[in-house]
């Protein structure tokens, strides 16, 4: 491997090469923190030839690079010449700003207009809103890139503006005087220019290496020597290192890989691929822990085929994990809602321990391996398991379930007959019985369970828990969990009584819409008793069986609601 470092500065980098950001790199991902920062650096609290660090590129054809190690500064740094640049345009300085631009695009070999750097994951916005000489306003998909470019590029546009008083931008966009004096103009003019100048004197290293091949090796290298990538990047590097494109025009892996990507980011899950490749490792393969994930899925990874085999393998699994923890992003069948309550519960217990489990019930489902009536009966149990374990007692595991779970995951997934597939999916259960909690333990939590107005941080486990008791149907008629109140009894308004016994999950009940459209609060216990038994409301059968309601009654019906709980529903 042949590598030549040179101190360069950025004037010297953009007027010699074109440069473009290869597919295994990281979108642009700099937040306001970072942008500012850089700012400062730059321009505020630099005063001669600002050392910058490094930039690794290797030589793809003739005069054009690829990075691999500082596309985040090169980006920014194009972001500021860009912001000058349209600063002096409006200045009325279109001379200045051409020469400004000439750092952005020119002329190749072909003398054909080149911007000199370019990213295939952000076009067209990088190229056509930015860099773009004319600012052509070319319609886009808003994706998670364009918008931390948007945002970046804003900022130091109005950090710009804050440092030229003289300058001020308008409602229509563009740049005012305070004053019209042409000694104004030339400060705002000198100052943009100084700007520039300090920009375009930055120092940095600049490593040049023979191949892109080089180049996978050396993101690799950064990374185990400090760089701050996240498995999904060197996931990604090494798919794409392996699985070469068969068409010049059309890269199927990358492709693939970025719908993937994308399906998290539309699902609102930022980051969403880390926690998805650990959990399918540990779905079908062996278990590890997230640092030693990487080195794991590289040695399964190596040759092309077997990456290939990876990546089909993680396009499949990723529609399944995505439907576990974001269920409404699925469209269920009407026999299917009870898998999609149990999906929703885990998610609100903010539990991960069961989701190889939960993948892998998931993928063998969608496979027809084993029946609805399988799946469901199982995510009721672990969703049973975990409302008592974490929800209500809120244990630890110390990583002993998440190896359990991984254990009878692999073997559901390996599972070749119905016997096998029955010999998991027990040997799982029995696991988490043997750790679910004692019914003391569960008592001493679960009646410290209260619910008020100014009170809410239980409010979802309490409403849960309410739901267990009321059940799916009312009157032969589902009942709409998500649109029901919590309705004290004995009400808030009661200032004779203690708030604790008030707020206690033995005082709450569950009112749907039609039965909260009266007013419950104004009525007495008795009153209120009469009214929803005769609207026919599932009242249980300790409010059904009292006349007086209070304190007693209260301490009584929590304990009640334990054991209920406890013995039909936690204990499998």
């Amino acid at each position: 491997m042949k590598i030549e470092a040179q101190d360069k500065t950025v004037q010297n980098i953009f007027s010699v090469g074109y440069y473009k950001i290869p597919r295994f790199q990281r979108p642009y991902s700099w937040g306001e923190d970072e942008v500012n920062s850089f700012w400062n650096d730059v321009v505020i609290e630099n005063t001669d030839n600002y050392f910058i660090g490094s930039m690794v590129v290797y030589q793809d054809e003739g005069t054009t690079f690829g990075i691999v190690d500082g596309q985040q500064r090169l980006t920014t740094i194009t972001l500021m010449l860009a912001a000058v640049r349209n600063a002096l345009i409006k200045l009325d300085e279109e001379s200045l700003a051409r020469g400004v631009h000439q750092y952005i695009e020119r002329p190749n070999i072909d003398n054909v207009n080149e911007f000199i750097l370019t990213s295939e994951t952000s076009f067209p916005y990088l190229q056509n809103r930015i860099q773009s000489f004319d600012g052509f306003k070319v319609s886009y998909d808003a994706g998670t890139e364009e918008l931390n470019l948007k945002r970046a590029f804003d900022f130091i546009n109005n950090a710009l503006s804050e440092l030229n008083p003289q300058i001020k931008l308008n409602e229509s966009g563009q740049l005012d005087l305070f004053q019209s004096q042409e000694f104004q103009r030339k400060q705002a003019v000198d100052s943009l220019k100084e700007i520039r100048n300090k920009v375009l004197a930055l120092k940095l290293v600049s490593i040049e290496l023979d191949s892109e091949e080089d180049a996978y090796l050396i993101f690799e290298t950064l990374n185990a020597r400090g760089r701050d990538l996240t498995t999904s990047d060197l996931v990604k590097n090494l798919l794409l290192r392996k699985i070469k494109p068969k068409n010049v025009r059309l890269d199927e892996a990358k492709e693939s890989w970025n719908r993937m990507v994308k399906q998290f980011d539309d699902a609102g899950i930022q980051s969403g691929m880390d926690p998805f490749l650990y959990h399918y490792w540990l779905s079908r393969h062996e278990y590890t822990t997230d640092k030693k994930l990487y080195p794991k899925l590289k040695a399964y990874s190596n040759s092309s085929q077997e990456a290939d085999k990876l990546l089909n393998e993680l396009q499949e699994n990723s529609d399944y994990y995505l439907s576990t923890i974001v269920p409404e992003n699925r469209k269920w069948k009407s026999e299917e809602k009870t898998v999609k309550a149990s999906l929703d519960a885990l998610n609100l217990f903010s539990v991960k321990q069961q989701a190889p489990m939960v993948l892998a019930l998931m993928r063998a489902y969608r496979n027809k391996h084993i029946t609805l009536r399988m799946l469901r009966q199982t995510l009721e149990k672990i969703e049973s398991f975990h409302y008592g374990f974490n929800a209500i007692t809120s244990q630890r595991s110390s990583g002993s379930i998440s190896t359990h779970y991984s254990k009878f995951a692999i073997m559901l997934s390996n599972a070749s007959s119905h016997a096998e597939i029955q010999q998991a999916l027990n040997g799982m259960l029995e696991g988490l019985n043997n750790r679910i909690p004692s019914h003391n333990e569960f008592m001493g939590s679960f009646l410290d369970l209260t619910y008020m107005s100014r009170r809410t941080k239980s409010k979802s486990i309490v409403r849960y828990t309410l739901g267990r008791i009321l059940g799916p149907i009312s009157n032969g008629l589902p009942i709409d969990h998500g649109a029901v109140t919590i309705e004290h009894l004995l009400p808030e308004s009661d200032q004779g009584t203690d708030n604790s016994i008030i707020g206690n999950i033995g005082n709450l009940i569950l009112v749907d819409k039609t039965t909260n459209s009266i007013d419950l609060s104004a009525h007495s216990f008795p009153k209120k008793k009469k009214i929803l038994l005769g609207l026919s409301y599932p009242l249980d059968d300790y409010i059904i069986s009292q006349d007086v309601w209070g304190e007693k009654q209260i301490s009584e019906r929590s304990q009640w609601l334990a054991d209920t709980i406890y013995y039909n529903f936690v204990n499998l």
